[in-house]
């Protein structure tokens, strides 16, 4: 088996004859009819967007001046409850917290942690209010310079696939799977998933990546810290850390389900091919990597396809102001789970998740997007079933752009390819 190692790569970077490319680049290449081998490519750039409800911030900043008050025991964020501690900081009038990316807001309507997040990282004003344990409220209004310190870290991320979703029952189903109530009698479908972009695909056996392995967290640079939750060979995934400052807010936010808000975050990692082993798995197409159909209602397997069904170039989603009959009142400009859309703007396209439910709810097709149907046969039916994809939880062109992102970083030098630290280990099987 041919190998080469990371220093013999990272010299090809340093005098610009590394060949790098995104995974996306190579599908492309290989779908055009030319042949690429392991001898052609020394770097694959992966890359995921998705929503990830394992994030939290992780915040230090001064609120008083010293000897003010003890201790502070309770402290929100726009609203958002956090968890002060564990360091007491006492009588420094300085607080650290956690907060949760799913949390909500309890003073704003559809506001969570992922979207304080992304306020952060746009420079925008935030108003703090904490309570000391001799009962002194301070309010305060803060930018996330004025943060001393300021990290997402990620408990489980970049699964390396999820699941379609499906609901069997006669009625509707709110649930995190979809962004509108999803409909019973197997009517209709939704998926997770970056298919072959996503970082795991490429190397299921962490043989090029683990702890310490440097990689973008939204844009910025970030690392991973070890394996995530629930973490086994079937879903390997990553528990990383990250500073918020630097992100870029078009791969973070908040995703309004039909049960709540989720987190939106994306995580890139580039992967040395450093054997023909690690090459075998990079050059799989999304026809080869398998995807489970689940009822949503207590995820039993009902059937299987493959992220082929689901993806082929059909990535973007685009408007059409020409098809637009502005209705009185749009169905797309309320229904859009990320506030992308607005009826007199068009698409805004730093916040557009390409989900497509703005094409599902749209009644005279203003929107141009390929959600496809799949044909499968469910277990217990006799009969091939056709169901139509009414959302994509996670956006494959969004993980194009950051794959992108990261391969100019490694040919520009502003992102180095280190040895890891440690091995990741994959838990016994986890459900």
């Amino acid at each position: 088996m041919k190998k080469r190692t990371l220093d013999e790569i990272n010299i090809k970077i340093k005098n610009g004859t590394a060949t790098i490319l995104t995974v996306q680049e190579l599908i492309d290449t290989l779908n055009e009819g030319e042949t690429i081998t392991y001898d052609d490519v020394d770097v694959i750039t992966t890359a995921t967007k998705a929503l990830m409800s394992g994030i939290a911030g992780i915040f230090s900043f001064r609120l008083t001046p010293p000897k003010k008050v003890r201790k502070f025991i309770e402290v929100s964020l726009n609203g958002i409850p956090g968890y002060p501690g564990p360091c007491p900081n006492e009588y420094l009038g300085i607080i650290d917290l956690i907060l949760y990316g799913t949390a909500h807001s309890k003073t704003r309507t559809n506001y969570s942690g992922g979207m304080l997040f992304r306020d952060l990282v746009e420079g925008k004003k935030v108003k703090v209010i904490a309570k000391s344990v001799e009962g002194i409220e301070i309010e305060k209004e803060l930018t996330l310079e004025d943060f001393q310190f300021a990290r997402l870290m990620g408990t489980r991320q970049s699964i390396k696939n999820y699941f379609a979703m499906v609901n069997p029952t006669d009625n509707e189903v709110e649930t995190i799977f979809s962004a509108l109530p999803l409909k019973g009698d197997f009517s209709e479908l939704t998926f997770s998933g970056c298919g072959s972009l996503n970082p795991f695909q490429n190397d299921p056996e962490a043989q090029s990546i683990g702890i310490g392995t440097q990689i973008l967290v939204n844009g910025q640079i970030g690392y991973i810290i070890g394996p995530g939750t629930r973490n086994d060979k079937l879903k390997p995934n990553l528990q990383t850390i990250c500073d918020l400052k630097g992100m870029d807010p078009k791969f973070m936010g908040s995703f309004r389900t039909s049960y709540g808000l989720e987190s939106i975050c994306s995580i890139a990692v580039p992967i040395p091919i450093l054997n023909e082993k690690i090459w075998d798995n990079i050059v799989k197409s999304d026809r080869d990597i398998p995807l489970r159909i689940l009822n949503v209602v207590g995820r039993s397997d009902v059937g299987e396809i493959t992220y082929g069904h689901v993806w082929d170039n059909n990535f973007r989603v685009e408007f059409d102001p020409e098809k637009c009959l502005e209705c009185d009142d749009c169905p797309s400009e309320g229904k859009c789970p990320t506030n992308a859309f607005h009826l007199k703007k068009g698409i805004d396209r730093s916040r557009c998740f390409n989900c497509g439910t703005c094409f599902v709810v749209c009644p005279k097709d203003a929107f141009n997007a390929d959600l496809k149907s799949v044909q499968v046969k469910l277990k217990g039916m006799k009969k091939e079933k056709t169901i139509p994809i009414v959302l994509r939880q996670s956006d494959r062109d969004g993980a194009i752009q950051l794959a992108i992102k990261l391969k100019k970083m490694i040919q520009n030098r502003e992102f180095q390819l280190k040895e890891p630290t440690g091995k990741l280990e994959f838990y016994p099987k986890v459900y």
